[in-house]
């Protein structure tokens, strides 16, 4: 082996000692060198030199002396992350939300504007730009202890090159976003699919301290969901994994998706599917509190009023709503066969339904198990509801500061 593949050598695996020595103090309210070096069985000078780095990066800092066990009393380190900054954005087809947090992950500030899909990709970066900017000025941080962007996007990204092949939610096809929101932003720039981005906040934050495997699963306009394995996300070949609403459950199905799949998930139980599937059933149920609730325009109908009606036992929405909970329940199934999780978390805008929404589910997911099989798979709420996209945004870019990665 030559110097420079030892020189590569001693790098990483200095950089891997960093990692699992930041994590300890993260996660310790209270440690010494000691008993880091106890933890890791690492050497007292190795640790000693690590810390060193980490209190004069600001990482860590000494809090006071411990208890002293005969000799000298120890010196106590403590994660600081208060005074360096991360932003995260929410990047929806209704709105953008943004927001400053400190890398303990507590907000500092949030700002949200609606998104304006008039003028594709530049428009979109400009509102990002600008939401970036009134972030920074209200705020009153001191934006050169900003250390990076995270962003959660719907689409189909290739994680290895950046390229968002396809967003049938913003109509994209092969956009380098970090390219393009480099023409705004003089900021390390990082994103991933917004299913995948709320599952790994989810494991950071969230249910995922308390579950090694499991699905989270976002159910709102779109379908989609994120997989995590041995608490990894799992990104496939290109980072494609997880598109759950796009998985075919009706091949007789006459509804056809966004993304141009007849009797996909989506197209039969995201909020978009439902309310598209009652637009087109209404007319022949003219007696339906459906069309009395938007004054018979039947465009205003939403998959909240369709669910709103179920809940008054108004049989054509009861029809629909159980059947797209049908439906999601073979693709929630289909799930838990393929990847067998401890849990299932769900998020989006059909659980703000609340007990009806659960129980169908589970009640679905009870129909299609194995009968031979004792497995218990817990169906559950995000632990952050609304937050869930904008809380895994910044999780992406904290991330990637505890393992060094900027």
């Amino acid at each position: 082996m030559n110097r420079l593949s030892l020189g590569k050598d001693a790098s990483y695996i200095n950089k891997l000692n960093k990692i699992e020595i930041l994590k300890i103090i993260r996660d310790t309210e209270l440690v010494s060198r000691a008993e880091i070096v106890k933890l890791t069985k690492l050497s007292a000078p190795t640790v000693t030199r690590i810390v060193d780095d980490l209190v004069e990066s600001g990482l860590a800092v000494v809090v006071g002396e411990g208890d002293s066990t005969g000799g000298r009393p120890p010196k106590m380190l403590k994660f600081d992350g208060s005074e360096e900054y991360v932003i995260g954005i929410d990047l929806g087809s209704t709105s953008i939300r943004g927001a400053i947090s400190n890398l303990k992950g507590n907000i500092i500030i949030e700002v949200e504007t609606p998104t304006d899909l008039s003028g594709g990709v530049e428009k979109i970066c400009n509102q990002i730009a600008q939401l970036v900017d009134k972030l920074k000025k209200r705020s009153n941080l001191d934006v050169s202890k900003i250390l990076g962007m995270g962003l959660a996007v719907a689409g189909l990204i290739d994680f290895k090159s950046g390229i968002i092949e396809y967003s049938p939610v913003f109509n994209w096809k092969k956009v380098d976003l970090k390219a393009e929101l480099g023409k705004h932003l003089d900021l390390p720039i990082f994103y991933d699919n917004v299913s995948r981005v709320t599952a790994f906040g989810e494991l950071l934050h969230g249910e995922g301290k308390k579950y090694d495997n499991f699905i989270f699963v976002n159910a709102g306009y779109g379908i989609g969901s994120g997989v995590i394995i041995d608490g990894k996300p799992l990104y496939g070949n290109k980072g494609f994994s997880g598109e759950l609403g796009h998985i075919i459950v009706d091949t007789e199905s006459n509804f056809v998706g966004k993304d141009g799949l007849r009797g996909s998930l989506e197209s039969l139980s995201s909020g978009y599917g439902i309310a598209e599937i009652a637009k087109a059933k209404v007319a022949n149920h003219p007696k339906s509190s459906i069309l009395s609730k938007v004054n018979g325009k039947k465009e205003d109908i939403t998959a909240k009023i369709v669910v709103d009606c179920a809940k008054e036992e108004d049989s054509l929405a009861v029809e629909i709503f159980d059947t797209a909970m049908a439906h999601l329940g073979i693709g929630l199934d289909m799930l838990i066969k393929m990847f067998d999780p401890q849990a299932i978390v769900i998020t989006g805008g059909l659980t703000k339904n609340g007990d009806i929404f659960f129980e169908k589910i589970k009640e679905q997911i009870a129909k299609n198990r194995f009968q031979q099989l004792e497995q218990e798979v817990h169906i559950l709420p995000s632990s952050f509801g609304d937050d869930a996209s904008l809380l895994g945004a910044l999780s992406i870019i904290l991330h990637r500061i505890f393992q060094f990665d900027l």
